[in-house]
């Protein structure tokens, strides 16, 4: 008599295998989507700071005059929307400053409550100031820090140098 079937204990070998060979896919598709994943959260914070610092040297590169302030965490500048250096009148001053972890951007600073926070999470790169300037030359540096549950803490060194044209 011949069988053309498997026997028992074949079929629970085989599904034993199938078991361990599905656990090692799985735990390898897991582990790729964390790091993946990880890796996403650190760049879309990353973006966040590099968008944050081509703003703020948009508007000092700008600028006529510049003041750092309060040990360095404020950066005072006037611009010359109209581009008419004879007259002063129409000349704004504006200001970036470190409020707590929060950048915050102050567009006229004669007007109150017209501020706008630009980046959040924002420290000081150790006993570095924010900014720091030298002649026309500006300089930031800070770090970003974003935490996530699931994917863990995300630390980011950022710094520009802005070279102001109307100084």
């Amino acid at each position: 008599m011949k069988n053309k079937g498997f026997t028992l204990v074949e079929l629970i070998i085989a599904f034993g295998i199938m078991i361990i060979i599905s656990g090692l896919i799985f735990t390898t598709y897991l582990a790729t989507h964390r790091l993946w994943r990880g890796g996403f959260t650190q760049t879309t914070f990353q973006s966040r700071g590099r968008i944050t610092l081509s703003d703020i040297a948009r508007y000092l590169r700008s600028a006529t005059d510049a003041t750092i302030l309060a040990g360095g965490d404020r950066v005072r500048f006037d611009t010359d929307p109209n581009n008419t250096p004879s007259t002063l009148g129409d000349d704004m001053t504006s200001s970036y400053y470190l409020s707590g972890t929060d950048i915050i951007y102050d567009p006229d600073v004669s007007v109150s409550d017209d501020e706008a926070t630009l980046l959040r999470n924002v420290y000081k790169e150790q006993a570095i100031p924010l900014f720091q300037k030298s002649g026309d030359i500006i300089v930031i540096t800070f770090k970003i820090y974003n935490s996530d549950a699931v994917y863990g803490t995300h630390w980011s060194s950022m710094s520009t140098s802005i070279k102001m044209r109307n100084i």
